[in-house]
């Protein structure tokens, strides 16, 4: 790895900073690269409520500002460009206070393409399937840990563990 000296460091937290620095600059690299056909231009507030959707369709908007510590007015904002862009669909419950948000077929397909996008612009930086498997492994244990859940829990739901 090539390190500035001032970046020099050893042990665990050196390393957790590199991590954080390594995945914040990866996201930088895949959203310059945002050209794949047939993919809905969102903001960065309007993608990160779509890729919540996507794992968690059905959430309540609390639901989806608890999970993303979005303001409510912001959430509401990205939800209504969301649905004008014909992204997420809002179902009320049978007593009518509750509501759920999905994403459409046209999110669905969108969010497809832009997977396949992202693995064609990552097939030649990786080449090993089990470090790709090792490293999507610790990131989820990472994103799961920082968002009060379990790891491999499908319905995303907070773990009993008290947050710091």
């Amino acid at each position: 790895m090539d390190v500035t000296p001032e970046r020099r460091g050893t042990g665990p937290a050196h390393d957790l900073a590199e991590l954080a620095d390594l995945v914040l600059a990866v996201a930088r690299a895949l959203q310059a690269r945002q050209g794949a056909e047939g993919v809905v231009p969102l903001t960065a507030t309007e993608a990160a409520v779509l890729r919540h959707l996507d794992r968690h369709p059905g959430d309540s908007p609390s639901a989806v500002a608890d999970a993303l510590a979005l303001q409510r007015s912001n959430l509401s904002t990205a939800l209504r460009t969301l649905e004008a862009k014909g992204l997420v669909e809002r179902a009320h419950g049978r007593d009518g206070r509750s509501v759920a948000v999905r994403p459409t077929a046209l999110a669905d397909a969108s969010v497809a393409r832009l997977r396949d996008h992202w693995a064609a612009v990552l097939a030649g930086a990786a080449a090993d399937p089990g470090e790709v498997r090792a490293a999507v492994a610790v990131l989820a244990r990472v994103d799961a840990a920082l968002h009060g859940r379990t790891v491999g829990d499908p319905a995303g739901e907070r773990s009993a563990q008290p947050q710091a």
